[in-house]
Protein backbone atom coordinates (compact mmCIF):
# COMPACT_ATOMS: atom_id res chain seq x y z
CA UNK A 1 0.00 0.00 0.00
CA UNK A 2 2.71 2.29 1.08
CA UNK A 3 4.42 1.96 -2.63
CA UNK A 4 1.16 2.23 -4.40
CA UNK A 5 0.87 5.59 -2.62
CA UNK A 6 4.16 6.85 -3.61
CA UNK A 7 3.43 5.59 -7.06
CA UNK A 8 0.32 8.07 -7.15
CA UNK A 9 1.60 10.71 -6.22
CA UNK A 10 4.30 10.60 -8.42
CA UNK A 11 2.13 10.23 -11.21
CA UNK A 12 -0.24 13.03 -10.19
CA UNK A 13 2.52 15.48 -8.52
CA UNK A 14 4.02 16.60 -12.66
CA UNK A 15 -0.02 17.29 -13.28
CA UNK A 16 -0.55 19.14 -10.58
CA UNK A 17 3.04 21.19 -10.85
CA UNK A 18 1.38 22.17 -14.16
CA UNK A 19 -1.58 23.52 -12.84
CA UNK A 20 0.14 25.47 -10.28
CA UNK A 21 2.71 27.13 -12.29
CA UNK A 22 2.64 31.08 -12.09
CA UNK A 23 1.70 32.93 -15.37
CA UNK A 24 4.68 33.00 -17.62
CA UNK A 25 5.12 36.47 -19.70
CA UNK A 26 2.73 36.88 -22.26
CA UNK A 27 5.06 37.06 -25.89
CA UNK A 28 5.02 39.55 -27.92
CA UNK A 29 3.18 37.83 -30.63
CA UNK A 30 0.23 37.21 -28.45
CA UNK A 31 -0.50 40.07 -26.61
CA UNK A 32 -0.52 41.64 -30.48
CA UNK A 33 -3.30 38.95 -31.24
CA UNK A 34 -5.00 40.25 -27.77
CA UNK A 35 -5.11 43.88 -28.67
CA UNK A 36 -6.21 42.98 -32.20
CA UNK A 37 -9.14 40.65 -31.01
CA UNK A 38 -10.09 42.80 -27.93
CA UNK A 39 -14.07 43.86 -27.71
CA UNK A 40 -15.01 47.58 -29.40
CA UNK A 41 -13.82 50.72 -27.88
CA UNK A 42 -16.43 51.34 -24.71
CA UNK A 43 -17.88 55.03 -24.92
CA UNK A 44 -16.95 57.17 -22.41
CA UNK A 45 -19.14 57.05 -18.87
CA UNK A 46 -20.26 60.14 -17.52
CA UNK A 47 -22.31 58.65 -14.73
CA UNK A 48 -23.31 55.60 -12.52
CA UNK A 49 -23.72 52.78 -14.73
CA UNK A 50 -26.58 50.82 -12.49
CA UNK A 51 -26.65 47.17 -14.23
CA UNK A 52 -26.93 44.14 -12.17
CA UNK A 53 -25.25 41.14 -12.87
CA UNK A 54 -27.33 37.76 -12.80
CA UNK A 55 -25.96 34.04 -13.34
CA UNK A 56 -28.24 31.80 -16.35
CA UNK A 57 -28.05 28.16 -15.85
CA UNK A 58 -26.94 26.75 -19.06
CA UNK A 59 -26.76 23.40 -20.87
CA UNK A 60 -22.97 21.90 -20.95
CA UNK A 61 -23.71 20.63 -24.21
CA UNK A 62 -27.18 22.01 -25.54
CA UNK A 63 -27.32 19.12 -28.13
CA UNK A 64 -27.09 15.95 -26.21
CA UNK A 65 -29.85 15.27 -24.61
CA UNK A 66 -28.09 12.28 -22.47
CA UNK A 67 -25.44 14.82 -20.92
CA UNK A 68 -27.03 16.73 -18.26
CA UNK A 69 -24.15 18.69 -16.56
CA UNK A 70 -24.53 22.63 -16.65
CA UNK A 71 -22.84 25.44 -15.69
CA UNK A 72 -23.31 29.21 -15.08
CA UNK A 73 -23.36 31.87 -17.90
CA UNK A 74 -23.34 35.65 -16.38
CA UNK A 75 -25.28 38.59 -18.15
CA UNK A 76 -25.32 42.03 -17.03
CA UNK A 77 -28.21 43.40 -16.97
CA UNK A 78 -30.39 46.87 -16.48
CA UNK A 79 -34.32 46.85 -16.07
CA UNK A 80 -33.56 50.71 -14.98
CA UNK A 81 -36.56 51.59 -17.79
CA UNK A 82 -38.47 48.67 -18.13
CA UNK A 83 -42.74 48.40 -18.30
CA UNK A 84 -44.19 45.46 -18.45
CA UNK A 85 -44.38 44.00 -21.81
CA UNK A 86 -41.29 46.85 -23.28
CA UNK A 87 -39.13 44.96 -25.68
CA UNK A 88 -35.35 43.26 -24.86
CA UNK A 89 -32.54 44.60 -26.48
CA UNK A 90 -29.40 42.54 -26.03
CA UNK A 91 -26.33 43.09 -27.31
CA UNK A 92 -24.49 39.72 -27.54
CA UNK A 93 -20.77 39.83 -25.72
CA UNK A 94 -18.34 38.24 -28.58
CA UNK A 95 -14.77 37.07 -27.60
CA UNK A 96 -14.03 39.44 -25.09
CA UNK A 97 -15.20 39.78 -20.87
CA UNK A 98 -18.28 41.51 -20.89
CA UNK A 99 -18.18 44.66 -18.20
CA UNK A 100 -21.29 47.04 -17.49
CA UNK A 101 -20.26 49.69 -19.20
CA UNK A 102 -20.82 47.85 -22.31
CA UNK A 103 -24.47 48.28 -21.95
CA UNK A 104 -24.77 52.15 -20.38
CA UNK A 105 -24.42 54.07 -23.65
CA UNK A 106 -24.12 54.26 -26.89
CA UNK A 107 -27.17 53.54 -29.88
CA UNK A 108 -28.20 50.77 -28.36
CA UNK A 109 -28.69 51.90 -24.83
CA UNK A 110 -30.63 55.15 -26.29
CA UNK A 111 -33.12 52.83 -28.15
CA UNK A 112 -33.34 50.80 -25.21
CA UNK A 113 -34.19 53.60 -23.04
CA UNK A 114 -36.83 55.10 -25.90
CA UNK A 115 -39.07 52.18 -26.10
CA UNK A 116 -39.25 51.86 -22.15
CA UNK A 117 -36.56 48.46 -22.47
CA UNK A 118 -34.38 46.08 -20.93
CA UNK A 119 -30.89 46.00 -22.21
CA UNK A 120 -28.74 43.00 -21.30
CA UNK A 121 -25.58 42.09 -22.93
CA UNK A 122 -24.25 38.31 -22.68
CA UNK A 123 -20.89 36.50 -22.17
CA UNK A 124 -20.18 33.64 -24.90
CA UNK A 125 -18.82 30.50 -23.14
CA UNK A 126 -15.21 30.24 -22.48
CA UNK A 127 -14.42 33.86 -22.31
CA UNK A 128 -14.86 36.89 -19.52
CA UNK A 129 -15.94 34.50 -15.65
CA UNK A 130 -18.69 32.46 -18.14
CA UNK A 131 -16.27 29.16 -18.11
CA UNK A 132 -18.44 26.18 -18.98
CA UNK A 133 -15.85 23.66 -17.96
CA UNK A 134 -11.97 23.13 -16.89
CA UNK A 135 -9.52 22.44 -17.83
CA UNK A 136 -9.43 24.11 -21.77
CA UNK A 137 -8.55 20.99 -23.38
CA UNK A 138 -8.55 20.19 -26.40
CA UNK A 139 -11.23 17.79 -25.88
CA UNK A 140 -13.22 19.54 -24.29
CA UNK A 141 -13.11 22.84 -26.63
CA UNK A 142 -13.62 20.92 -29.14
CA UNK A 143 -16.73 19.05 -27.95
CA UNK A 144 -18.04 22.48 -25.94
CA UNK A 145 -16.36 25.66 -27.69
CA UNK A 146 -18.35 26.28 -30.90
CA UNK A 147 -20.81 28.87 -32.36
CA UNK A 148 -23.97 26.34 -32.64
CA UNK A 149 -23.31 26.20 -29.26
CA UNK A 150 -23.07 29.75 -28.10
CA UNK A 151 -26.17 30.81 -29.98
CA UNK A 152 -28.21 27.85 -28.51
CA UNK A 153 -26.79 29.34 -24.92
CA UNK A 154 -28.64 33.13 -26.11
CA UNK A 155 -31.52 31.51 -26.98
CA UNK A 156 -31.80 29.67 -23.20
CA UNK A 157 -31.11 33.40 -22.18
CA UNK A 158 -34.25 34.55 -24.01
CA UNK A 159 -36.48 31.94 -22.45
CA UNK A 160 -34.91 32.23 -19.15
CA UNK A 161 -36.74 36.04 -19.10
CA UNK A 162 -39.34 35.10 -20.58
CA UNK A 163 -40.62 32.44 -18.42
CA UNK A 164 -40.95 36.36 -15.62
CA UNK A 165 -44.63 37.48 -16.20
CA UNK A 166 -43.38 40.74 -17.23
CA UNK A 167 -41.22 39.33 -20.04
CA UNK A 168 -43.61 37.29 -21.59
CA UNK A 169 -44.75 39.57 -24.04
CA UNK A 170 -41.80 41.18 -24.50
CA UNK A 171 -39.90 41.20 -27.93
CA UNK A 172 -36.43 40.86 -28.33
CA UNK A 173 -33.88 42.42 -30.55
CA UNK A 174 -30.43 41.69 -30.76
CA UNK A 175 -27.00 43.25 -31.98
CA UNK A 176 -23.51 42.54 -32.17
CA UNK A 177 -20.26 43.92 -33.30
CA UNK A 178 -17.72 41.99 -34.89
CA UNK A 179 -17.62 38.03 -34.56
CA UNK A 180 -21.17 38.90 -32.08
CA UNK A 181 -22.32 40.34 -35.11
CA UNK A 182 -21.66 37.12 -36.94
CA UNK A 183 -23.42 35.55 -34.08
CA UNK A 184 -26.93 38.13 -34.62
CA UNK A 185 -27.05 37.56 -38.25
CA UNK A 186 -27.16 33.53 -37.27
CA UNK A 187 -29.31 33.80 -34.36
CA UNK A 188 -31.68 35.04 -36.74
CA UNK A 189 -31.03 33.09 -39.56
CA UNK A 190 -31.20 29.59 -37.69
CA UNK A 191 -34.00 31.00 -34.61
CA UNK A 192 -36.33 33.26 -36.71
CA UNK A 193 -38.83 33.03 -34.08
CA UNK A 194 -36.91 33.87 -30.90
CA UNK A 195 -35.75 37.52 -32.22
CA UNK A 196 -37.63 39.94 -34.25
CA UNK A 197 -34.77 42.08 -35.42
CA UNK A 198 -30.92 41.84 -35.17
CA UNK A 199 -28.17 45.30 -35.75
CA UNK A 200 -24.94 43.44 -37.30
CA UNK A 201 -22.14 46.34 -37.20
CA UNK A 202 -19.14 44.63 -39.09
CA UNK A 203 -20.17 41.09 -39.17
CA UNK A 204 -17.42 38.37 -40.68
CA UNK A 205 -20.01 36.27 -42.80
CA UNK A 206 -17.70 33.92 -44.60
CA UNK A 207 -14.81 31.78 -42.85
CA UNK A 208 -11.75 31.97 -44.28
CA UNK A 209 -8.17 29.81 -44.14
CA UNK A 210 -5.82 32.61 -45.73
CA UNK A 211 -7.61 35.86 -44.99
CA UNK A 212 -4.70 37.60 -47.22
CA UNK A 213 -7.59 40.82 -47.75
CA UNK A 214 -7.17 41.89 -44.41
CA UNK A 215 -3.98 43.46 -44.23
CA UNK A 216 -4.08 44.85 -47.55
CA UNK A 217 -7.27 46.97 -46.14
CA UNK A 218 -5.02 47.92 -43.21
CA UNK A 219 -2.52 49.23 -45.86
CA UNK A 220 -4.91 51.07 -47.54
CA UNK A 221 -6.40 53.16 -44.29
CA UNK A 222 -2.49 53.71 -43.86
CA UNK A 223 -2.15 54.92 -47.07
CA UNK A 224 -5.15 56.78 -47.17
CA UNK A 225 -5.68 58.35 -43.75
CA UNK A 226 -2.14 58.77 -42.60
CA UNK A 227 -0.42 59.80 -46.16
CA UNK A 228 1.64 58.32 -48.84
CA UNK A 229 4.40 58.89 -46.65
CA UNK A 230 3.43 56.74 -43.46
CA UNK A 231 2.76 53.50 -45.78
CA UNK A 232 6.26 53.89 -46.95
CA UNK A 233 7.91 54.13 -43.72
CA UNK A 234 6.38 50.79 -42.96
CA UNK A 235 6.74 49.38 -46.50
CA UNK A 236 10.76 50.63 -46.60
CA UNK A 237 11.48 49.26 -43.19
CA UNK A 238 9.90 45.89 -43.40
CA UNK A 239 11.50 45.65 -46.19
CA UNK A 240 15.26 46.47 -45.03
CA UNK A 241 14.42 43.89 -42.12
CA UNK A 242 13.11 41.01 -44.29
CA UNK A 243 16.41 41.80 -46.72
CA UNK A 244 18.44 41.65 -43.84
CA UNK A 245 17.28 37.84 -42.43
CA UNK A 246 17.12 36.72 -46.15
CA UNK A 247 20.96 38.11 -46.52
CA UNK A 248 22.01 35.73 -43.35
CA UNK A 249 22.45 39.09 -41.48
CA UNK A 250 19.40 38.22 -38.95
CA UNK A 251 21.83 38.66 -36.14
CA UNK A 252 21.99 42.80 -36.98
CA UNK A 253 18.11 42.67 -37.05
CA UNK A 254 18.25 41.05 -34.05
CA UNK A 255 19.76 43.62 -32.32
CA UNK A 256 17.82 46.49 -33.78
CA UNK A 257 14.72 45.40 -33.24
CA UNK A 258 15.29 44.39 -29.47
CA UNK A 259 14.26 41.24 -30.13
CA UNK A 260 15.54 38.34 -27.34
CA UNK A 261 18.12 36.43 -26.96
CA UNK A 262 16.57 33.67 -27.47
CA UNK A 263 15.01 34.26 -30.75
CA UNK A 264 16.71 32.29 -33.36
CA UNK A 265 17.42 34.49 -36.38
CA UNK A 266 17.86 31.30 -38.82
CA UNK A 267 14.14 29.88 -37.68
CA UNK A 268 11.57 31.20 -40.21
CA UNK A 269 8.69 30.36 -37.58
CA UNK A 270 10.42 32.99 -35.22
CA UNK A 271 11.17 35.00 -38.11
CA UNK A 272 7.51 34.62 -39.30
CA UNK A 273 5.92 35.64 -35.80
CA UNK A 274 7.91 38.86 -35.51
CA UNK A 275 6.99 40.13 -39.00
CA UNK A 276 3.11 39.48 -38.02
CA UNK A 277 3.50 41.06 -34.61
CA UNK A 278 4.48 44.14 -36.39
CA UNK A 279 1.43 44.21 -38.91
CA UNK A 280 -0.98 43.12 -35.86
CA UNK A 281 0.48 46.19 -33.86
CA UNK A 282 0.10 48.61 -36.99
CA UNK A 283 -3.50 46.49 -37.58
CA UNK A 284 -4.99 46.83 -34.15
CA UNK A 285 -4.77 50.82 -34.33
CA UNK A 286 -6.39 50.90 -38.02
CA UNK A 287 -9.22 48.47 -36.82
CA UNK A 288 -10.92 50.86 -34.46
CA UNK A 289 -9.52 54.46 -36.33
CA UNK A 290 -11.92 57.35 -36.30
CA UNK A 291 -11.12 59.30 -39.26
CA UNK A 292 -12.70 62.40 -37.54
CA UNK A 293 -10.47 62.09 -34.67
CA UNK A 294 -7.66 62.14 -37.38
CA UNK A 295 -6.63 58.80 -35.68
CA UNK A 296 -4.36 57.48 -38.05
CA UNK A 297 -2.51 60.52 -39.44
CA UNK A 298 -1.34 61.06 -35.65
CA UNK A 299 0.13 57.79 -35.30
CA UNK A 300 1.67 58.41 -38.04
CA UNK A 301 3.46 61.77 -37.08
CA UNK A 302 4.39 59.53 -33.85
CA UNK A 303 5.84 56.85 -36.23
CA UNK A 304 7.95 59.53 -38.10
CA UNK A 305 8.62 61.06 -34.73
CA UNK A 306 10.67 58.18 -33.76
CA UNK A 307 13.34 59.17 -36.17
CA UNK A 308 14.15 60.06 -39.90
CA UNK A 309 15.44 56.95 -40.57
CA UNK A 310 12.58 54.70 -41.68
CA UNK A 311 13.16 51.52 -40.04
CA UNK A 312 14.54 52.62 -37.11
CA UNK A 313 11.33 54.38 -36.30
CA UNK A 314 9.44 50.95 -37.05
CA UNK A 315 11.51 49.34 -34.35
CA UNK A 316 11.10 51.76 -31.56
CA UNK A 317 7.54 52.85 -32.54
CA UNK A 318 6.77 48.89 -32.19
CA UNK A 319 8.54 48.82 -28.81
CA UNK A 320 6.71 51.76 -27.76
CA UNK A 321 3.25 50.08 -28.75
CA UNK A 322 4.08 46.74 -27.03
CA UNK A 323 5.33 49.35 -23.70
CA UNK A 324 8.74 48.88 -23.89
CA UNK A 325 9.72 45.82 -23.03
CA UNK A 326 13.13 44.47 -21.75
CA UNK A 327 13.20 42.70 -25.16
CA UNK A 328 10.90 42.14 -27.91
CA UNK A 329 9.83 38.02 -27.47
CA UNK A 330 8.56 36.84 -30.71
CA UNK A 331 9.72 33.15 -30.35
CA UNK A 332 7.41 30.87 -32.27
CA UNK A 333 7.93 28.08 -29.33
CA UNK A 334 7.55 30.62 -26.65
CA UNK A 335 3.67 31.38 -28.21
CA UNK A 336 2.73 27.65 -28.80
CA UNK A 337 4.05 27.24 -24.54
CA UNK A 338 1.95 29.67 -23.65
CA UNK A 339 -1.19 28.59 -25.00
CA UNK A 340 -0.17 25.41 -24.06
CA UNK A 341 -0.11 26.65 -20.35
CA UNK A 342 -3.43 28.24 -21.02
CA UNK A 343 -5.01 25.06 -21.29
CA UNK A 344 -4.79 24.56 -17.66
CA UNK A 345 -4.39 28.05 -16.47
CA UNK A 346 -7.13 29.64 -18.01
CA UNK A 347 -6.35 33.14 -19.53
CA UNK A 348 -9.38 34.79 -19.95
CA UNK A 349 -9.94 35.01 -23.66
CA UNK A 350 -7.07 34.14 -25.77
CA UNK A 351 -6.94 30.28 -25.95
CA UNK A 352 -10.56 30.15 -26.67
CA UNK A 353 -10.82 32.42 -29.72
CA UNK A 354 -7.75 30.74 -31.50
CA UNK A 355 -9.33 27.14 -30.77
CA UNK A 356 -12.87 29.19 -32.57
CA UNK A 357 -10.22 30.05 -35.35
CA UNK A 358 -8.88 26.69 -35.99
CA UNK A 359 -12.00 25.13 -35.63
CA UNK A 360 -14.43 26.92 -37.62
CA UNK A 361 -13.46 29.78 -38.89
CA UNK A 362 -10.28 30.53 -39.82
CA UNK A 363 -9.30 34.47 -40.83
CA UNK A 364 -5.96 33.86 -40.36
CA UNK A 365 -4.52 37.39 -41.10
CA UNK A 366 -1.72 36.57 -43.37
CA UNK A 367 0.94 38.60 -45.81
CA UNK A 368 -0.63 36.75 -48.76
CA UNK A 369 -1.55 40.16 -50.44
CA UNK A 370 1.78 41.97 -52.16
CA UNK A 371 -0.58 45.08 -51.62
CA UNK A 372 0.48 45.84 -48.27
CA UNK A 373 3.32 47.18 -46.65
CA UNK A 374 4.09 44.45 -44.17
CA UNK A 375 6.01 41.76 -46.43
CA UNK A 376 5.87 38.31 -47.06
CA UNK A 377 6.98 36.98 -44.31
CA UNK A 378 4.28 35.81 -41.90
CA UNK A 379 2.60 33.59 -44.34
CA UNK A 380 -0.62 31.48 -43.46
CA UNK A 381 0.99 28.61 -42.15
CA UNK A 382 2.35 30.70 -39.47
CA UNK A 383 -1.17 30.21 -38.09
CA UNK A 384 -2.08 26.61 -39.06
CA UNK A 385 0.97 25.39 -37.10
CA UNK A 386 0.41 26.94 -34.36
CA UNK A 387 -3.06 25.17 -34.53
CA UNK A 388 -1.46 21.30 -34.79
CA UNK A 389 0.83 22.35 -31.89
CA UNK A 390 -1.17 23.40 -29.94
CA UNK A 391 -4.16 21.77 -30.81
CA UNK A 392 -3.04 18.55 -32.01
CA UNK A 393 -3.22 16.38 -35.38
CA UNK A 394 -6.71 16.93 -36.13
CA UNK A 395 -6.12 21.16 -36.67
CA UNK A 396 -3.59 20.15 -39.87
CA UNK A 397 -4.03 22.81 -42.66
CA UNK A 398 -5.60 20.55 -44.47
CA UNK A 399 -8.11 19.42 -41.77
CA UNK A 400 -8.87 23.03 -41.17
CA UNK A 401 -9.96 24.00 -44.14
CA UNK A 402 -12.26 21.23 -44.33
CA UNK A 403 -13.86 22.34 -41.28
CA UNK A 404 -14.36 25.99 -42.26
CA UNK A 405 -16.01 24.65 -45.72
CA UNK A 406 -18.22 23.01 -42.96
CA UNK A 407 -19.23 26.09 -41.34
CA UNK A 408 -19.67 27.91 -44.84
CA UNK A 409 -21.89 25.00 -45.78
CA UNK A 410 -23.98 25.46 -42.48
CA UNK A 411 -24.00 29.13 -42.46
CA UNK A 412 -24.20 30.07 -46.25
CA UNK A 413 -21.40 32.27 -46.02
CA UNK A 414 -22.01 36.02 -47.53
CA UNK A 415 -25.61 36.39 -48.00
CA UNK A 416 -29.01 38.32 -46.58
CA UNK A 417 -31.38 37.75 -44.18
CA UNK A 418 -34.30 38.78 -43.13
CA UNK A 419 -34.52 41.39 -40.42
CA UNK A 420 -31.10 41.44 -40.52
CA UNK A 421 -29.20 45.19 -40.65
CA UNK A 422 -25.79 45.13 -42.00
CA UNK A 423 -23.55 47.87 -41.93
CA UNK A 424 -19.59 48.13 -42.66
CA UNK A 425 -16.61 50.44 -42.00
CA UNK A 426 -15.35 51.66 -45.83
CA UNK A 427 -11.76 51.04 -44.55
CA UNK A 428 -12.61 48.35 -42.23
CA UNK A 429 -10.71 44.91 -42.68
CA UNK A 430 -13.35 42.63 -41.72
CA UNK A 431 -15.88 44.15 -44.37
CA UNK A 432 -13.99 42.01 -47.04
CA UNK A 433 -15.78 38.55 -45.56
CA UNK A 434 -19.05 40.18 -44.31
CA UNK A 435 -22.37 41.90 -46.04
CA UNK A 436 -21.80 43.88 -48.78
CA UNK A 437 -23.83 46.15 -51.07
CA UNK A 438 -25.67 43.45 -52.91
CA UNK A 439 -26.85 41.91 -49.71
CA UNK A 440 -28.09 45.24 -48.41
CA UNK A 441 -25.30 46.45 -46.48
CA UNK A 442 -25.12 50.06 -45.92
CA UNK A 443 -21.17 51.04 -46.34
CA UNK A 444 -19.79 53.97 -44.48
CA UNK A 445 -16.70 55.82 -45.81
CA UNK A 446 -14.03 55.77 -44.12
CA UNK A 447 -15.19 54.13 -41.27
CA UNK A 448 -13.11 51.31 -39.60
CA UNK A 449 -14.55 48.11 -37.26
CA UNK A 450 -17.92 48.44 -35.40
CA UNK A 451 -17.85 51.90 -35.95
CA UNK A 452 -21.45 52.53 -35.41
CA UNK A 453 -21.80 52.05 -31.77
CA UNK A 454 -22.23 55.01 -30.04
CA UNK A 455 -24.94 57.59 -29.43
CA UNK A 456 -26.05 59.59 -32.17
CA UNK A 457 -23.29 62.32 -31.92
CA UNK A 458 -22.62 66.26 -34.01
CA UNK A 459 -19.58 64.74 -34.76
CA UNK A 460 -21.28 62.13 -37.04
CA UNK A 461 -20.17 62.29 -40.82
CA UNK A 462 -23.73 62.02 -42.46
CA UNK A 463 -23.20 59.01 -43.39
CA UNK A 464 -23.02 57.49 -39.98
CA UNK A 465 -25.66 59.57 -38.81
CA UNK A 466 -28.11 58.38 -41.24
CA UNK A 467 -27.20 55.08 -40.52
CA UNK A 468 -27.83 55.52 -36.54
CA UNK A 469 -30.84 56.86 -37.63
CA UNK A 470 -31.81 53.95 -40.33
CA UNK A 471 -31.34 51.73 -37.31
CA UNK A 472 -33.60 53.40 -35.08
CA UNK A 473 -36.28 53.30 -38.47
CA UNK A 474 -36.09 49.26 -38.72
CA UNK A 475 -35.86 48.76 -34.70
CA UNK A 476 -39.12 50.88 -34.67
CA UNK A 477 -40.28 48.68 -37.63
CA UNK A 478 -39.52 45.49 -35.49
CA UNK A 479 -41.24 46.20 -32.57
CA UNK A 480 -44.42 47.83 -34.14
Amino acid sequence: MKYTLILVLALVAPLAYTASLPKPEIPAFIQSLKDLRRGPPREPITKRVNAQTRWITQKLDNFDDDNEATWEDRIIINEDNFVDGSPIFIYLGGEWIIKPEDIASGLLADLAKEHNGTILTTEHRFFGESIPIKPLSTENLSKYQNVKQALADVVNVIKVLKEEDKYKDSKVVVQGCSYSATMATWLKKLYPDVIVGSWASSAPLEAKVNFREFMKVVGQAYRELGGDYCYDIIDNATSYYENLFYNGEGAQAKTELNLCSNFDEDDEQDQWQYFSTVANVFANIAQYQKPENYDLAQYCSVLRSFSDNDYVALSKFVQWRLGYPACVNTRYQGAVNYYLWSKDNYDGDGLAWTFQTCSEFGWFQSSGSRSQPFGTNFPVTLYTDICEDVFGSDYTEAKIRALIKETNADFGGIESVENVYFTQGGLDPWAKVGAGVAQGATIIPQASHCSDLGSISASDSAALRASKERVSELIAQWLA
